[in-house]
């Protein structure tokens, strides 16, 4: 890898993930791909990745030196727009929402698509990285789920490429920090996860809808749910919260809570 991160900049792309796999052999190690716009955004589960030019970051971090399972990226890569989102704004909590989001209370301001890619050159994997910075409230209410972004949140607007600098250098600190001792990462981002713990409803592969706890996760990145007397393993899924269901406001930025 690099001494420095590289940034490649696009001025419109399909999606930053389909760029960086389509180009992976020719690609650094450790090259973040942003985008000003993309076309066809996409999230985990093929959903639509709103993308208005010049508002937000979409980038994809290439990772050539990293083995499956595909949750080692998501690890970094949520780690990486984590520590970057309390950079630009110390003073609100950010936390991680398994499997692959950071949320702001209960709002998502950021999502993770991870692929792993194989091929004769090389094989590694390659982090999408998708965070509200600049997006206005009017744009947001429009979302299908309760989303927020940096400037909801500040009441200030974002230099992209500045946000994006600083997302590269975290991303590849904890790049090289995850080749030497994984398990200290892994640690650091299960800390993160916030909902350990926690009473919440999970909607699995099969739509089903189960109540339960999410006792722990594990270092494949799959939570252990406890429900109906029972311990279930999931490796996806999607966790519905409630506000009255969290004890305290670990959680919650003072915008949040004043709701």
């Amino acid at each position: 890898m690099q001494a420095k991160p590289e940034i490649i900049w696009l001025s419109e792309v399909d999606s930053t993930n389909r760029y960086a796999m389509n180009n992976f052999d020719a690609l650094a190690d450790g090259t973040l791909v942003a985008a000003e716009f993309q076309t066809a955004g996409k999230g985990r589960q093929n959903r639509t990745w709103i993308s208005p030019r010049g508002e937000n970051i979409y980038a994809s971090f290439v990772m050539k030196n990293l083995a499956p399972p595909v949750c080692n990226a998501s690890i970094i890569a949520s780690l990486g727009a984590l520590r970057m989102l309390r950079q630009a704004a110390p003073e609100v909590k950010f936390w991680i929402k398994w499997p692959n989001d950071i949320c702001c209370g209960l709002k998502k301001i950021a999502g993770i698509l991870c692929e792993s890619k194989l091929s004769a050159a090389a094989s590694g994997m390659v982090a999408g990285i998708g965070i509200n910075i600049n997006m206005p409230e009017s744009a947001l209410d429009a979302i299908d789920q309760p989303a927020t972004s940096l400037a909801a949140e500040t009441g200030r607007n974002s230099d992209l490429q500045s946000t994006v600098t600083v997302l590269a250098d975290e991303l590849r600190k904890l790049y090289a920090d995850y080749s030497t001792a994984p398990r200290q990462v892994f640690e650091l981002w299960k800390q993160e996860n916030l909902l350990i713990g926690k009473t919440v409803e999970i909607v699995d592969a099969g739509q089903r809808q189960l109540q339960g706890r999410i006792a722990d996760i594990g270092e494949s990145g799959e939570i252990y749910f406890e429900t109906g007397g029972q311990t279930l393993k999931f490796y996806s899924g999607d966790i519905r919260i409630r506000k009255e269901s969290l004890d305290g406001d670990a959680l919650f930025s003072p915008r949040e809570l004043k709701k």
